[in-house]
């Protein structure tokens, strides 16, 4: 009938041309269907990637957001797993696998309502058959699948760990020969993730091959179960032509919405460490978007009635604990080991909020809202600076776009750091490279960077962390004299064991062992 109604549309075409109208129309079909297939592909894969890009994107904003108590009890290469390598695992096993298994689940039913149609009873045994197979194989390998995925990502996390301590620490590797050990430990752990992923793929794979036994054998046994006789195999041609398009076509899309499944739940794991971020991201702590124009100090600096406990510390480091530090001059704030002077620092800078208590800025309690304006205005130089692989100038002025790096400025910032001499001394002065974490300076240049850094943004309140710890006292002396100088207006906080930076002091606040200040007027 169909043939009929074919020929009557095309106006009675000779046989040879019927044959090539229906072969063109067959070629433009299978083209089209094969370019939708493609455009289809490219879309689901740049929308799970994309998604999981955002993903990632929300992890890093949520933990870079985080405050600095947070940073020091997680460790970094846990974060850096779950923004990069999970993040990514989830587009790729998950997402990605979930977007072609609704494709595959449509092509299924379609295909299956087809062979329904023609021969109920053939198609209804096939679907049922591939379907407990399937089941029953997904079921045994579900768990050994999940427990392979939270392998993975668990020894994601400890080569992350390794690669960070071994590099970071490379002089105390070299220096002890634990070369050796960290490359057992790497390639014991490597290996166990790669057997996990290769098992994976197997498990993934495997059930094809025995679906492909089940529809030989089922061909053969329905080969004589239609055979009579009398028909030979005339009669059993249709129903075997049907059976092997279900085998040729079903099977594969019912195997790759198996191998869809399994790496859903392979990646199930890292779907739950991520969830965990991603939960804990809803309103939580954020940052402004744009810089917050600075709170500067008038008249006076002040930490009021500020009590601070560390998790599970047995006493508070500080108890309704009150300070003040006088605008345009230099304090010392000295005491033992363990007083809480960088705990001290931590809070006036607004890096961990206090219990209770405030900071105080003339005479103003600051709120959550006014800590971006406050910290707008200081510049901190801790004892160990943190330098980046890139060039002096670079580094001088942190966290400008190099195309808007103001070179004059950076080489103000370093007269007045003391570093502008040796700078000029290297291959390609403010534009060399000084390796990672600036393995080519010293102690104390890496120290004199730091503070270039701050002069860079020309802040009111410097705090200074044992900042001038590696330099001698010549240089010392002269940074702070210049600043006294030059700096005029120049509120400077600075944490120190050294009785001859103490002597340059406008005033020394003296920590005791519980925290009550004491305060005193260095003489000159």
């Amino acid at each position: 009938v169909y043939i009929a109604r074919l020929d009557t549309f095309l106006g009675h075409p000779t046989h040879a041309q019927l044959l090539v109208y229906v072969a063109a129309g067959f070629i433009s079909l299978v083209v089209l269907a094969n370019c939708c297939m493609l455009f289809s592909q490219f879309l689901m894969a740049r929308y799970s990637f994309r998604l999981g890009g955002e993903i990632s994107t929300r992890l890093y904003s949520h933990y870079i957001g985080r405050d600095v108590l947070f940073h020091n009890r997680t460790n970094s290469a846990l974060l850096i797993q779950r923004v990069m390598r999970d993040a990514t695992t989830l587009s790729s096993s998950m997402i990605a696998p979930a977007l072609r298994l609704n494709a595959r689940v449509f092509s299924i039913v379609l295909l299956s309502g087809a062979i329904v149609y023609v021969e109920p009873l053939v198609a209804l045994t096939t679907l049922l058959l591939l379907g407990a197979i399937y089941l029953v194989i997904f079921r045994v390998v579900r768990g050994v699948v999940y427990r392979n995925g939270k392998k993975i990502s668990l020894l994601g996390r400890n080569r992350n760990r390794l690669l960070n301590e071994s590099f970071g620490g490379i002089r105390d590797v070299k220096l002890y020969s634990l070369e050796r050990d960290y490359l057992a430990k790497y390639q014991v752990d490597t290996k166990q993730a790669d057997r996990a992923t290769a098992d994976n793929l197997v498990l993934g794979e495997f059930p094809y091959f025995f679906v492909e036994i089940f529809v030989f054998t089922g061909m053969a046994l329905l080969t004589l179960y239609l055979y009579t006789p009398e028909a030979g195999l005339g009669s059993a041609l249709p129903v075997l032509t049907l059976y092997a398009l279900a085998g040729v076509k079903l099977v594969p899309k019912v195997q790759q919405s198996y191998l869809a499944i399994t790496r859903i739940r392979g990646a199930q794991a890292a779907f739950n460490f991520v969830y965990e971020g991603l939960r804990d991201s809803v309103g939580g702590e954020s940052f402004l978007e744009e810089e917050a124009a600075p709170l500067v100090p008038r008249s006076s600096i002040e930490l009021r009635d500020v009590s601070f406990a560390y998790d599970d510390a047995p006493a508070p480091v500080f108890s309704n604990f009150s300070v003040s530090f006088a605008v345009g001059r230099i304090t010392a704030v000295t005491g033992s080991s363990g007083a809480g002077k960088s705990t001290l620092l931590d809070v006036l800078t607004g890096l961990i909020e206090p219990d209770a208590g405030h900071i105080v800025i003339d005479g103003k309690p600051l709120q959550h809202d006014d800590l971006p304006a406050w910290r707008a205005t200081i510049g901190f130089v801790p004892q160990d600076v943190y330098l980046t692989d890139t060039t002096p100038a670079e580094n001088i002025a942190f966290g400008v776009a190099p195309a808007e790096i103001d070179m004059a400025r950076v080489q103000r910032a370093a007269q007045l750091a003391h570093i502008h001499d040796f700078i000029e001394t290297l291959p390609d002065g403010y534009h060399s490279p000084i390796g990672e974490r600036g393995a080519q300076f010293s102690g104390g240049q890496r120290q004199r960077i730091g503070l270039a850094r701050a002069f860079y943004r020309q802040v009111s309140v410097l705090i200074l962390d044992e900042a001038t710890s590696a330099l001698d006292n010549a240089t010392q002396e002269e940074i702070l004299q210049s600043l006294k100088q030059e700096q005029s207006g120049l509120t400077v906080i600075m944490v120190t064991h050294r009785q001859e930076t103490m002597a340059i002091a406008d005033h020394v606040v003296q920590l005791g062992a519980e925290s009550s200040p004491e305060c005193s007027h260095a003489d000159a």
